[in-house]
């Protein structure tokens, strides 16, 4: 799971008093908790981390928790680690601490959304997005790309005093903006923004421009940024078109001696930094480029070289499933390794480990062969599949590759044999992009029956490979009320009726908050789930309760909630316990006793 889950889920408890707004719940309509997990992320590798653990779930099982949702990465693929008897003694010593303790133990598996274990097996698995004939033209023994966008004075040398010329967008041109004509990173010109959060009431400092591009291209951005005890909420460069953004990945800041992604600052200072980021221009003739910071607090922002590229071939998918082709005018096909070499790209999924993708390494040429009808000075138009990359690195997995599927029945497979786990949860959540690929468009009308599909199959491998034990999956991407809707971050078309093929037995964590979080429960509850609820996530405990009981009341079907947090901070184990079921279980560990009304 990712940058997420601001807000949670809740429960209201048999024969316990629950206060919200000082309203009381009556005690004989609401289930028992008999679920009382903790979320846990732990790298099974590092012995260190097992006592670690052990501390933990003592302290939980003596606050009355009984159950542990624990993910690792290399679940997907322990067993091809050069360490993998080390990774699996260790995870045999986990089981054992579990059982010691009466604890339920549920494994994350199927990581679709954040994809790294699926993909570090294939890094051609990757959700691909369509680029459709991209023109190329021949010249001395290679296809180079044709220009089809273009920023106008990206490097802010045409100004007229503090506005750059050709911008349609740019904030607060003499007090939150500047044309720096002392420090540049190339040319006698830079944009600065510096006093943002005084000269703009929402703290933004932006600089946008309207071009035109071709549609279903890949396009490369990449300016450099300077900074000076920069604080902000978001840095960002990035393209829009009709309200929707066609980029999510966080830009590259400077953490000691190497570079992370991410997309909020605190008191940064570095010199240049090139910026690279990608987008698909999706079915747009024109996007919205821009380049700056959201919530500035304090600091400046240097911005110089602002540029497109086209580059189809940034971690170009090559698998059965996603043909490439090059073809002339007339629609006939040029045939790869007899008329052009191979294409591949070199660096897909290998930065900086298998599975990890980037945007900073130069894509790959296309060479001609000798014997090649492609002429010099010929144009010609290629058509291929590449992969998205979503915030700090997230990249999702095919979502109907038969080979997907076959990766799932192993984990499962191993997974029982190192854990022996009582349970296993789906990990379908935050799945930012799919619907793309030719046999998932020629499978399904949307998304959604894409989305419904891989479900239902997911579930059948999980119960059948699992031995029968109860499956679970995070609710957003299948509630209409979260993410299935039309036009979610680059999903194509809508994810309405992904609902559909969640078989009645799947117990859904509901993590669906704030106003929407008593419709989303009620949801579910109409479909005939059990649901657990995905509570705290690293906010005011309290409040977060009370948010829920109010959700949950009345609600059918709830079996337990679960201590959520995505900062490992486990500081708050104790309070949660005291707030949702008093702190103590009773002696058959399945019930609280007590609730305090707040």
């Amino acid at each position: 799971m990712t940058i997420k889950k601001t807000i949670m889920t809740t429960l209201c408890i048999a024969a316990l008093v629950v206060t919200t707004t000082t309203r009381a719940v009556e005690s004989t309509t609401q289930p028992k908790a008999q679920k009382r997990w903790i979320y846990m992320f732990m790298n099974l590798s590092v012995d260190q981390n097992i006592p670690k653990i052990e501390a933990i779930l003592i302290r939980a099982k003596k606050a009355g928790y009984n159950g542990l949702f624990i993910n690792d990465n290399k679940l997907g693929f322990w067993w091809k680690l050069e360490n993998a008897q080390g990774w699996k003694d260790n995870a045999k010593k986990l089981r054992k601490i579990t059982r010691g303790l009466d604890f339920e133990l549920v494994v994350g598996v199927f990581p679709f959304g954040r994809a790294d274990p699926l993909l570090w097996h294939d890094v051609n698995l990757a959700s691909g997005l369509p680029v459709i004939a991209a023109p190329l033209t021949a010249h001395n023994g290679r296809l180079i790309l044709d220009t089809t966008a273009i920023i106008s004075n990206g490097s802010f040398e045409q100004h007229t005093e503090n506005t750059a010329d050709d911008f349609d967008l740019q904030d607060d041109p003499g007090t939150g903006s500047f044309i720096d004509r002392q420090i540049f990173k190339s040319g006698k010109a830079s944009l600065r923004f510096e006093n943002v959060g005084a000269a703009n009431k929402y703290g933004n400092g932006r600089i946008s421009q309207k071009i035109r591009v071709k549609p279903w291209q890949q396009y490369r951005l990449r300016a450099y940024m300077k900074a000076d005890q920069l604080t902000a909420d978001e840095v960002k460069l990035m393209a829009m078109a009709n309200g929707r953004s066609l980029q999510q990945q966080f830009l590259q800041i400077p953490d000691g001696k190497t570079l992370h992604a991410s997309e909020s600052v605190n008191n940064l200072t570095t010199d240049w930094i090139e910026q690279s980021v990608t987008f698909n221009s999706l079915d747009n003739t024109e996007v919205n480029i821009y380049a700056g910071v959201w919530g500035a607090k304090g600091g400046k922002i240097w911005w110089d070289d602002l540029r497109i590229e086209a580059a189809p071939l940034m971690n170009v998918l090559r698998r059965e499933s996603l043909p490439l082709a090059i073809k002339n005018k007339a629609g006939v096909p040029y045939q790869e390794g007899k008329e052009f070499a191979h294409v591949a790209d070199a660096r897909l999924g290998v930065v900086p480990w298998p599975g990890s993708y980037d945007t900073q390494h130069e894509p790959p040429e296309i060479k001609l062969t000798r014997n090649s009808r492609i002429r010099e000075g010929q144009t010609v138009w290629l058509s291929c599949y590449h992969t998205v990359i979503v915030y700090d690195g997230q990249v999702n997995c095919s979502m109907a590759d038969p080979e997907v599927f076959e990766l799932c029945k192993q984990q499962i497979r191993k997974t029982k044999e190192a854990l022996a786990p009582d349970g296993y949860f789906m990990s379908h959540d935050e799945i930012r992009s799919g619907g793309w690929e030719p046999v998932e468009t020629n499978g399904f009308k949307t998304s959604g029956d894409l989305f419904a599909s891989n479900i239902k199959r997911c579930y059948d491998i999980a119960s059948k490979e699992g031995g029968g034990k109860p499956v679970y999956v995070w609710s957003d991407m299948f509630d209409p009320n979260h993410n299935a809707h039309t036009n979610y971050y680059l999903v194509n078309n809508t994810l309405e009726n992904s609902w559909t093929g969640l078989n009645p037995q799947v117990i859904v964590m509901n993590w669906c908050g704030g106003e929407k979080a008593g419709q989303s429960l009620k949801f579910f509850a109409k479909r005939g789930h059990q649901q657990m609820i995905a509570a705290y996530y690293d906010g005011d405990v309290t409040q977060n309760h009370r948010m829920w009981t109010d959700a949950a009341h009345n609600v059918p079907g709830i079996a337990g909630i679960m201590y959520t947090t995505w900062n490992s901070d486990y500081a708050n184990l104790e309070r949660f316990a005291e707030i949702w079921w008093g702190g103590e279980a009773t002696t058959n560990g399945t019930q609280p006793t007590r609730m305090r009304k707040k």
